[in-house]
């Protein structure tokens, strides 16, 4: 006749205790996975958008200013306008 084996107290404790430390440790480490996710996500469009103004750079170094880029930065940066134009400032969506 074969005997069993019982499990002490103190086994199935150091068990229960480890089962509740593992999922703790997967579900912490997933939220960190999915914080880096969304920060690599934002600094994928931070990096497309200083590629775009590198290459606008790079093509204004390599023609020199033209008055188009001129008008441009001072419409765009500065606010300015032309003489004669007229701005119209859309307000209804603030």
């Amino acid at each position: 006749m074969k005997k069993k084996r019982k499990c002490g107290v103190v086994t199935k404790l150091f068990l229960c205790t480890f089962a509740i430390y593992a999922a703790f440790t997967l579900i912490s480490l997933q939220i960190k996975i999915n914080d880096k996710k969304s920060e690599i996500a934002k600094l994928s469009g931070e990096l497309a958008k200083q590629k775009t103004t590198n290459a606008e750079l790079k093509e204004v170094l390599d023609n020199g200013l033209n008055d188009e880029y001129v008008a441009k930065e001072a419409r765009d940066k500065l606010g300015y306008a032309s003489p004669g134009e007229r701005i119209f400032v859309d307000t209804s969506s603030k």
